[in-house]
């Protein structure tokens, strides 16, 4: 078990009175760009406690974030700078394999206890119905999952990074009925660097220190509330036979109030 008995009790408390002051206000890590010509001043926003994620895995995992705190900022030229603190408990667990289940924690882009991020976006082209931009993402995520026997620290700390295009486009947009629909992709390279100790500790050093492989997202998002995503990725660098090196999907439904 990850959890204790207080552990689960406090989560589903949290996640009740998060339901409860945001009226289901889920979201996820990239924000679209609703705007069609250059911004004619920069802005700059704090979000506390604004979104959530619901996810489910391939790993067999459901899982739940917040959206602590945002600190967005957003320039006239179109360039995008947001840190974001996310925090994620697992609801469901599926997976009997306690190796495959940290993996899941790690291959999750805003997974872990406790997740700092810097995401960084710069406009490539701006037309009327698409516009195209460069995405990267790094972060620390601090992770609790089950050690090998003979360890005692049940804890360890993930660097991650992401760099990628990105390609949205209005599929359709009714604005007197107030109605939209947004398609979008962001193909990008990943990257995950943690020490050679936790490696051996957690992942029975099946993943090398310095991970690489790419990721794929496709989404759809309805009325700027209503979002689904498809989200894969896999290791290429990881040892064979440990299950690291498979493909692992992740599928977001989201609602923002």
């Amino acid at each position: 078990m990850f959890f204790s008995k207080n552990s689960i009790s406090t989560t589903l408390t949290i996640f009740l009175f998060f339901i409860f002051i945001s009226w289901n206000c889920f979201g996820q890590m990239l924000e679209l760009d609703y705007s069609k010509q250059k911004r004619e001043e920069s802005s700059f926003k704090v979000h506390l406690i604004r979104t959530g994620i619901v996810g489910i895995s391939s790993l067999k995992h459901l899982d739940f974030t917040v959206e602590a705190l945002k600190l967005r900022f957003d320039a006239k030229k179109g360039i995008h700078i947001a840190f974001t603190l996310y925090g994620t408990q697992t609801i469901w667990n599926g997976n009997r394999e306690n190796l495959l289940n940290t993996f899941d924690f790690l291959m999750n882009p805003i997974g872990g206890d406790i997740n700092s991020n810097l995401f960084f976006t710069y406009p490539l082209s701006n037309k009327d119905l698409k516009n195209s931009k460069i995405g990267l993402s790094i972060g620390k995520k601090w992770i609790q999952g089950q050690p090998l026997p003979n360890f005692q620290n049940n804890s360890f700390f993930d660097n991650y990074g992401r760099f990628g295009f990105i390609y949205q486009s209005t599929i359709a947009e009714d604005p007197i009925n107030n109605s939209s629909l947004y398609f979008w992709t962001f193909p990008s390279l990943i990257m995950h660097q943690g020490t050679a100790e936790s490696r051996r500790q957690f992942l029975n050093n099946n993943l090398d220190t310095f991970a690489y492989g790419y990721a794929i997202e496709l989404g759809l998002e309805y009325n700027t509330q209503f979002k689904v995503t498809l989200l894969g990725q896999q290791i290429l660098n990881a040892e064979p036979g440990g299950g690291f090196d498979q493909f692992v999907a992740r599928l977001i439904l989201g609602y923002r109030f």
